[in-house]
């Protein structure tokens, strides 16, 4: 029997101090009556039609904006904010979101925090930007940094897992034992309370230890907590929140737009996922005890997948009642939106939460995160390329009127991305439902191990910087199209997550391989709609639970309407609500279109529901596979149909406005074109360019009630059209230059290297505590200074947080303390050294001499970062063998061995160990640099090529031909002309040319990854993570250190 009980935060008597606790809770931290009124425009205006969409598409308001991480890394100071501030106001983002990180120095929820955090809500409103809070110190959410286990122990200390133990006689110590059964004949009892009747007897025995979360020092110290525990949200929000309402709770709903939450789980601390009261729980909603049927969560015993499924239902209710909820019930009273993201890319495991879309129905903005760069359209467990996992996000907002939903994007993807791959990847997800991207990350500061944080980092340290308003501005203009209107899709096809409910467990023993054949076939099966241009929504069986009816017009779900429903391949089990409902929908008329047929209802055998899927009517339509016929089926009543589409990888996205619809085409690949035809309801085709903010009439072909537009997609290129319910005028028409001829050109190209080159220097000999290691990778000797200075796991400022201040309270270090750490470089043959420098990273805290001679830093000098000084070393450099030698004398807290960087006009060559300085190039040639003595070169390249133009009133565009890089820039007779995102890109430079001598001029921009890695044990392409700037045993020859090509390979082309 199946309970419709949804209060779950049932306490026992015992646990009368919790009830009292939340109690205590709402009285004071519940907002009042005037704050709860801001919460009714949480969920965000929607503009509906075309009129107003034009009037904000040259300027988007900054809620358009993107809204990136501003990852508070280090020590913060009002200074700082202020000039980062202006920074992401001059690159066009609409927003922050104050995110502390490992690295970060001061104290977190500190007077001092909010403090800054008030600056920082009073700068963004100087600039007209928004702000948002970060709910976590780091992630997973819960822990509060490390202060909800401090002040709430029994968030960690009841026990999360029930580990299993078999034995064939009770142990001496079965005192440490949770819980014991006894198996007789397939029948399992507790025998816990008369376990003594069985001492010095044979049986089959299952002893269940708790288990409980390790501390770490990602924790503070201290471990995750349990979130499915009462009382645990609500420590967690009493202590993050009031203080930010009491410094700047007048901004909320204004500047202040919300909260975003980072992957809070209820994964298993060992065993099987619990939690003191599950038991009661479970037996309150199913009728039937837990406890002895265990083993059937594990083994394939008893009616096991029944068992399963009431089990992980249970686990959902939990997780939604006790985190979910009252976080955004919290939050809505404080006015404040409600977004962030889960797992999504765990599914179908259910080991962390169980159906993330059921999560985001309590989000007023829902999020997820597509992180890296690999495009992976195959697993389930994807980042960019999961389709699935954009659209569960998508779905959900369109089922609850959602109208703007975030994807935190690009994280890890590395230095090396380029504005391809960042226009690329962003567009995918905006095809599939995303209107509001939120950069992962931008660091306050890169020194010390914060550099390796999953890089890229979208701040002034990342040469492309500078040219990054032309994304971002992209991508606002995006927004505001994307969020405008409705999508409304009239297929509905139900996610298989209660089925793979079945064969999931939290002990890998008893996870059976049929999970993961139904979540690939699921895969395959929506990757194979998308492809074919079919629109859906999918739908999470908790949410049509509690959002579901039935009606003449079809299933709804929210505000969805469905006459079509579809049950994919391999699903076995629907909950009760859901096959109650398809009754009523079948009754009722709807088409019913099932791949499978399910014979399971909550997990149990069904007579009715096997019957029921095996009956004739003309509304139940099987199909043993999705072909042809079948996607004829599914695409017979949409408004739009895609012709003769070739090449490439096409994805699209429709929208529906009062007077037109919104299609947003976009190509995936990176190397192909894609072509077609596009036949939609409507009178006339608009273009709008979203990286100018222009609007056109684009040519179609009227065709009654329907018109035909042609449409070629670059690689990684996009279109974003209207089309009109009526014939619109003033619009100027779409030129397309065809025919184009070289310009000739009498001159050679000259090649100009805008800043220094660049050697750094990533090993060292190490002095510490008596001992000498020699020729060891930074990594590894930070790791030696910190566990030598009684720090176990080593550098505490790489991958952990701190707690209060307990991590710069252990600064005080003997006077005999600290280490030593010598790097080498070599220089082969006489040139001028005189304008070598040295970059030492914080050098305010170190010693640092040359070749003997001690060093100062050059007064308000910094590279890269503000805190890397700069030194002059052209005195004391000499050909062959030099020396620098950084000592820290006593040991400071911050103290953090990284590379040391030499400049200057110089070139590199390889050498056994590393690299040798050499006298520099004579001139630059097109090609590689790495090839040309630069390989560590991250900066602009600069090339001019002349043209003599004698007739000026022609039009005229620029392209280059092979090129390699992150971004170019273009300009002509010294005045910008353009961006070159893509590498299929051409200028326009008409308005530019003069008469005569003409001289265009390119800017190619390398990417850190050269200067910064990582460099060794050849990581693949795409993913950037610390652990790539690990594990580096020997110092290898600069041929072996991974390095990419950049450089113009070709030349600068005029077209005529």
């Amino acid at each position: 029997m199946e309970g419709q009980i949804r209060n779950t935060r049932h306490i026992p008597v015992k646990k009368l101090f919790t009830v009292i606790y939340l109690l205590t809770f709402w009285i004071l931290y519940i907002p009042g009556k005037g704050q709860a009124q801001q919460a009714e425009n949480i969920i965000g205006r929607r503009i509906s039609d075309f009129e107003t969409l034009k009037d904000g598409f040259k300027q988007p308001a900054k809620e358009y904006g993107t809204i990136p991480f501003f990852v508070w890394n280090g020590k913060i100071t009002k200074a700082a904010i202020d000039e980062k501030m202006q920074d992401f106001k001059n690159a066009g983002c609409g927003g922050v979101i104050v995110h502390p990180r490992p690295g970060m120095i001061t104290e977190y929820l500190s007077p001092e925090w909010f403090g800054l955090f008030q600056h920082t809500v009073e700068k963004g409103k100087e600039l007209n930007m928004d702000v948002w809070i970060y709910d976590e110190n780091s992630y997973p959410s819960g822990f509060g940094g490390g202060h909800v286990p401090a002040g709430m122990p029994e968030s960690y200390n009841q026990g999360q897992g029930l580990q299993p133990t078999e034995a064939d006689t009770i142990p001496s110590d079965y005192t440490k034992y949770f819980l014991i059964l006894k198996n007789v004949g397939g029948k399992y009892t507790d025998v816990s309370k008369t376990i003594t009747d069985e001492l010095n007897k044979k049986g089959n025995y299952t002893l269940f230890s708790k288990t409980y979360y390790k501390k770490s020092d990602w924790f503070g110290g201290f471990s995750y907590v349990d979130l499915l525990y009462p009382g645990v949200t609500e420590k967690f929000l009493e202590i993050t929140m009031p203080g930010y309402k009491k410094q700047s709770g007048n901004e909320f709903g204004k500047i202040i737009q919300g909260v975003f939450t980072d992957e809070p789980e209820i994964s298993s601390s060992g065993g099987l996922r619990w939690t003191p009261d599950l038991f009661d729980i479970f037996k309150k909603q199913w009728g039937y005890g837990l406890k002895v049927n265990i083993p059937s969560l594990y083994k394939q015993v008893g009616n096991w997948k029944k068992i399963r499924h009431n089990y992980t239902k249970t686990l959902l209710w939990l997780f939604t009642d006790r985190w979910s909820k009252p976080a955004s019930e919290y939050y809505k009273k404080l006015g404040l939106k409600f977004t962030g993201h889960y797992w999504e890319h765990g599914w179908p495991s259910m080991r962390l939460g169980g159906d993330n879309m059921a999560m985001y129905a309590y989000h007023s903005v829902p999020g997820i995160d597509m992180l890296f760069n690999r495009f992976n359209e195959v697993s389930p467990n994807a980042q960019f390329g999961n389709i699935r996992s954009v659209k569960e996000l998508a779905s959900v907002a369109n089922q609850f009127s959602r109208s703007r939903t975030l994807c935190e994007t690009y994280g890890g993807s590395g230095w090396e991305i380029t504005f391809q791959d960042l226009k690329r990847l962003g567009d995918w997800e905006y095809a599939l439902g995303v209107n509001l991207m939120n950069q992962h990350l931008s660091f306050f500061t890169i020194a010390g191990a914060r550099k390796y944080d999953y890089p890229p980092s979208f701040s002034y340290h990342n040469p492309w910087w500078k040219s990054y308003s032309y994304l971002n501005n992209y991508y606002a203009r995006l927004s505001l199209a994307l969020s405008s209107g409705e999508q409304k899709n009239d297929i509905l096809i139900i996610e298989p997550t209660t089925t793979a409910w079945l064969y999931d467990s939290y002990i890998n023993e008893g996870r059976d391989s049929m999970i993961d054949r139904v979540g690939n076939i699921f895969q395959q099966f929506i990757t194979t709609l998308e492809k074919k241009q079919v629109e859906y929504d999918l739908g999470s069986e908790d949410i049509i639970q509690n959002h579901g009816e039935s009606g003449k017009n079809g299933l709804k779900v929210g505000s969805r309407i469905y006459s079509t429903v579809v049950i994919p391949p391999l699903m076995e089990n629907l909950n009760k609500k859901t096959f109650s409902l398809l009754k009523k929908f079948v009754r009722n008329g709807g088409r019913l279109i099932l791949f499978s047929r399910p014979a399971l209802v909550d997990g149990d055998f069904s007579a009715e529901a096997s019957g029921f899927f095996k009956k004739k009517a003309s509304n139940i339509i099987y199909r043993a596979r999705l072909d042809e016929s079948s996607l004829g089926l599914l695409l017979k009543k949409q408004g739009l149909e895609f012709i003769a589409v070739n090449g490439g990888n096409l994805y699209h996205h429709l929208r529906r406005l009062k007077d037109g619809q919104v299609v947003f085409l976009v190509n995936s690949d990176l190397n192909e074109k894609t072509t077609g035809a596009l036949t939609i309801s409507g009178k006339d085709a608009i273009l709008l360019n979203a990286f100018t903010g222009g609007i056109v009439d684009y040519p179609e072909e009227v065709n009654g009630k329907s018109i035909t537009l042609n449409f070629l997609l670059e690689p990684a290129g996009s279109m974003l059209l209207y089309i009109a319910d009526k014939r619109q005028e003033g619009y100027p028409p779409y030129e397309k230059k065809e025919g184009l001829n070289l310009v000739s050109s009498g001159s050679g190209i000259v090649i100009e290297k805008e800043g220094d080159n660049v050697l750094p220097i990533d090993f060292c000999d190490l002095k510490i505590n008596g001992k000498e290691l020699n020729d060891i990778h930074v990594y590894n000797a930070t790791q030696e200074v910190f566990t030598g200075h009684g720090f176990p796991n080593g550098n505490p400022w790489n991958h952990s947080i701190q707690y209060k201040t307990n991590i710069i309270d252990r600064a005080n270090f003997p006077e005999n303390s600290g280490f030593e750490a010598t790097y080498y470089f070599n220089i082969e043959g006489k040139f001028n050294f005189s304008d070598l420098k040295l970059v030492v990273e914080r050098p305010g805290q170190l010693s640092v001499s040359i070749n003997g001679h001690q060093l100062k830093p050059l007064p308000g000098s910094w590279w890269l970062d503000h805190s890397f000084g700069v030194f002059s070393i052209g005195g004391w450099v000499q050909a062959g063998e030099n020396k620098v030698i950084i000592s820290c004398v006593p040991m400071q807290i911050r103290a953090e061995i990284e590379p040391v960087y030499i400049l200057g006009d110089f070139s590199l060559a390889p050498a056994t160990k590393g690299w040798v300085i050499q006298a520099p190039k004579k001139e630059i040639s097109t090609g590689s640099w790495k090839s040309q003595g630069l390989p560590f070169y991250s900066w602009d390249m600069v090339y001019r090529r002349n043209f003599e133009i004698q007739n000026k009133g022609a039009y005229y565009e620029v392209g280059l031909g092979d090129w390699k890089g992150t971004v170019a820039e273009v300009f002509a007779n010294g005045e910008h002309a353009g961006t070159m995102a893509l590498h299929s890109d051409r200028i326009n430079v008409t308005d530019f040319i003069k008469k005569g001598e003409n001289q265009i001029e390119v800017r190619i921009t390398g990417s850190l990854k050269n200067l910064l890695g990582p460099h060794h044990n050849n990581p693949k392409p795409g993913l950037s993570s610390p652990w790539n700037w690990r594990n580096v045993k020997k110092y290898p020859p600069g041929k072996e250190y991974q390095l990419l090509d950049y450089g113009l390979m070709d030349n600068i082309y005029l077209y005529k």
